[in-house]
């Protein structure tokens, strides 16, 4: 249930002790498992026919049994692979039958009937995007509206009946609804996807203004994938300012060698204008002379 992993160490210290008890008698989990359901269906079949208060205390002591359940299992190292699934799938058809049972009772009023139908398909929907989510790796363990709240809300609501019976339904139908959109968009958050440019942009830039931008943004894709967006577009940036600064860098130097080999060409053109031809020319004149002189 939800509320252990929310406040595991006040449950363990309620439901331990009374698990070891329990674990010292012929009751196994799967049995309190089974009592549990049976229980909370009893308390279906009262509730269809009108008797709410006794439905609500039948529901108390089911919700009870599914507590202890694992309590002992845990208690009695007794815990097994299809001990969670046998917990799992009685949690389901609790949920269906009690809200079932429900619906029957007000099919003739049709807004109630309707919050008792959104109730039940929003409970069911909201393990079926957890189950889903878990079997892909994802975590999922979000929403206002987990099973243990679920399940108090209805206690609540049929004991004390007489004044918040709608309430209740109108808390469940619209907390498993936003339960289920949370859930959806947990999972959304967890895939890879792109961030549109526009907001990486925004994101680069450190202004007061953008803050709240970035911070909405950030929770809408979700902190992993924004953060390495970010980070990726960083890269980005930081690789093509490196790109321009070596194509600058290089540009600098072949202008730099141009520079150094036109001044080259000025001073030998300087040095064959006052005279200083090299010796090769020299040499050529005083050949010709040489040749004429001996014939």
């Amino acid at each position: 249930m939800a509320l252990r992993s929310r406040f595991p160490s006040y449950v363990e210290a309620v439901t331990g002790p009374i698990g070891r008890a329990l674990g010292r008698t012929p009751l196994t989990p799967n049995r309190l498992t089974t009592l549990g359901l049976v229980l909370t269906a009893a308390a279906a079949v009262v509730v269809a026919t009108g008797e709410l208060v006794i439905g609500g205390w039948l529901l108390v002591a089911g919700g009870l049994m599914d507590t202890f359940d694992g309590a002992v299992a845990r208690s009695t190292g007794r815990s097994t692979p299809f001990g969670g699934f046998y917990d799992s799938v009685s949690d389901r058809i609790s949920d269906g039958v009690i809200l079932g049972g429900i619906a029957f009772l007000v099919r003739d009023q049709p807004r109630l009937f309707l919050l008792a139908v959104v109730a039940l398909v929003a409970a069911e929907v909201t393990s079926y995007v957890r189950a889903k989510a878990e079997s892909i790796d994802l975590d999922c363990s979000v929403g206002v509206m987990e099973r243990a709240e679920r399940a108090i809300l209805l206690m609540v609501g049929l004991i004390f009946h007489r004044w918040l019976f709608e309430p209740v339904l109108w808390l469940l139908a619209i907390g498993g609804t936003v339960t289920v959109a949370q859930r959806i968009h947990h999972v959304w958050c967890q895939i890879d996807r792109d961030v549109p440019e526009e907001l990486l942009a925004l994101a680069l830039t450190d202004r007061k203004w953008s803050r709240p931008f970035k911070a909405g943004a950030r929770r809408f894709y979700g902190q992993r994938n924004f953060d390495e967006a970010v980070d990726r577009e960083v890269a980005a940036a930081d690789a093509r300012a490196t790109t321009r600064r070596d194509a600058r860098d290089a540009d600098e130097a072949r202008a730099s060698r141009a520079t150094r080999a036109g001044r080259s060409d000025d001073h030998g053109g300087r040095d064959r204008r006052d005279g200083h031809e090299p010796a090769a020319a020299s040499s050529s004149a005083s050949t010709e002379r040489i040749g004429g002189s001996t014939s």
